[in-house]
């Protein structure tokens, strides 16, 4: 491998965009499997293979590739620091291949089902692991743009596996099912043989190996000489990150100490919780079933109905690079809320018109649908996580995380079919008030991380706070910048002594605002 690297070393602006690219190769993949079987599962041959799979089969079949998927981001949040990032992406490859040719081999639906778990576990590697990368190796003032492109990638997978799918449908064989699940294969032994040529991230291996090492990786990313200003000023902002940084225990992720891990890994999953809870996949795994089955739709007509809506989905999805960095992350999540609420709500009023109004109508609001979340919860959850944890705690962070997101999707996607048997347009009321539910608690609860280093992110979390502070501290300047964040900070005083909470200062902190704990660590 060092050879390799030795033979092809990418500086600069070329590294970066190669590390982009395979970050989004990991997603594209995520993206390609949600797609996939959605379609697969639709198909004349599947149906005759499997003996007609009832709705709790078709959602076993499709929700437990979530269960594989929580596994693997269980398993990267035990692992994955001591094997570091590129090993990650090259363990989640290889787990990805296998399940492949398992699935592509199955004959039976529980054969099918294995197949879709060890898959699922490979991606869940891949989903932990590629934002930390990510976010590690950029710099702040394109970190935002480089893991929206990362998080857009989702919905490349997914469209390609909606017209490959809709390209098989034409067969009469098993290729109809078994060739876009195949594909897969082709995308994790791309990312196999990229990977080789990368960096390990900085932060990493400042933590692991050596800061002098480390050094080196940042002058190839940002293309300098190692002594550079620009390499010594990032070199120095990790070597103090990691100085003031108690070396973590387990007991500490479950704890609300002065670097409040515990809120950390709380906000990364309660973000991607949201994302789930939008609603997304219960459209998006199941669109040309919900079609065929609840509307006047042709099964033919449905696919190319989900292929072209899956297409203007992709569009959306890179739209976000215009404003990422100068919006922020907490107002895309806010409006991106109030928009699926309402389109929730409209969804369920298409149900509610009988003919091919109502159809019409309920696609429209799909396609409406998938591009408010494309705009919004698509990306910055994926981001958000990585961000806000700690050096130390990274990797766990984006693992609790990815966790997060694969246990309520493949909540989501298992109850579908029969909750729509159950209930129909009711179910996208349900959806409503979920999103509803999150407008307040991005407002109250998630700090604004926009245009920050990962070292100055750290400063919002400084301090236990006390109350209801310890939720919201630092949230409100955050808002207002670096200055606001860095000024509130609690200093030390020469002792380890945290502030008596009923003392004049802290009797005026406020909701979100920095505590007044003061924290023995050195001057930046």
């Amino acid at each position: 491998m060092r050879q390799l690297n030795t033979m092809f070393e990418p500086r600069g602006k070329v590294l970066n965009v190669m590390i982009s690219a395979a970050c989004s190769m990991g997603f594209l993949l995520f993206g390609y499997d949600q797609g996939v079987m959605g379609g697969a599962i639709g198909s004349s041959s599947f149906v005759r293979q499997f003996n007609h799979p009832s709705p709790l089969q078709q959602g076993l079949i499709t929700g437990l590739y979530d269960l594989g998927c929580l596994v693997g981001s269980i398993a990267t949040f035990i692992i994955g620091e001591r094997l570091g990032r590129r090993k990650s992406i090259y363990v989640g490859c290889i787990i990805v291949i296998v399940g492949t040719v398992l699935q592509v081999t199955a004959r039976t639906v529980a054969h099918l089902i294995v197949g879709r778990i060890v898959t699922g576990a490979g991606v869940g590697i891949m989903t932990s692991i590629v934002p930390t990368w990510q976010s590690e190796v950029t710099g702040a003032d394109e970190r935002g743009i480089y893991l929206t492109v990362q998080s857009a990638n989702i919905n490349t997978g997914f469209v390609l596996s909606n017209w490959i799918s809709l390209g098989a449908s034409y067969a009469t064989s098993e290729f109809q099912w078994i060739f876009p699940i195949a594909m897969q294969v082709i995308f994790a032994v791309y990312l196999l043989v990229t990977v080789l040529f990368l960096v390990e991230s900085p932060r990493w291996v400042a933590n692991h190996i050596s800061l002098d090492e480390a050094t080196r990786i940042i002058a190839r990313l940002h293309n300098k000489d190692e002594t550079h200003e620009d390499v010594f000023k990032v070199r120095e902002e990790i070597r103090l990150a990691l100085e003031e940084e108690t070396p973590p225990s387990w007991a500490d992720l479950f704890r609300n100490g002065c670097q409040q891990n515990l809120r950390r890994m709380l906000l990364g999953f309660g973000v991607l919780y949201m994302q789930q809870l939008t609603g997304i996949n219960s459209i998006a795994y199941y669109f040309p079933v919900v079609l065929t089955e609840y509307l006047p739709v042709s099964s033919s007509m449905a696919h190319i109905i989900a292929a072209v809506a899956a297409t203007q989905y992709l569009m959306f999805s890179f739209v976000p690079i215009l404003f990422i960095e100068r919006i922020g992350r907490r107002t895309i999540l806010i409006w991106g809320a109030v928009a699926l609420m309402v389109l929730s709500a409209l969804i369920a009023v298409g149900f509610n018109i009988p003919g091919q109004g109502g159809a019409i109508m309920t696609c429209v609001m799909y396609c409406l649908f998938y591009d408010a979340f494309a705009m919004s919860y698509l990306n910055v959850p994926w981001m958000y996580a990585p961000e806000i944890n700690s050096l130390r705690m990274r990797s766990k962070g984006g693992a609790i995380a990815s966790a997060s997101n694969w246990l309520f999707n493949g909540i989501v996607v298992t109850v579908t079919p029969s909750s729509l048997a159950s209930i129909g347009y009711k179910y996208y009321v349900v959806w409503a008030v979920f999103n509803a539910s999150f407008i307040p608690m991005v407002y109250f609860l998630y700090p604004e991380v926009r245009g920050l280093s990962l070292e100055q992110i750290d400063h919002i979390f400084e301090g236990r706070g006390y109350g209801w502070s310890c939720l919201t501290q630092g949230v409100r300047e955050s808002v207002k910048g670096a200055a606001a964040i860095e000024a509130a900070r609690p200093r030390a005083t020469g002792g380890d002594v945290e502030a008596d909470p009923s003392s004049e200062n802290s009797d005026k902190d406020e909701p979100g605002t920095v505590g007044v704990e003061n924290v023995k660590r050195g001057e930046t």
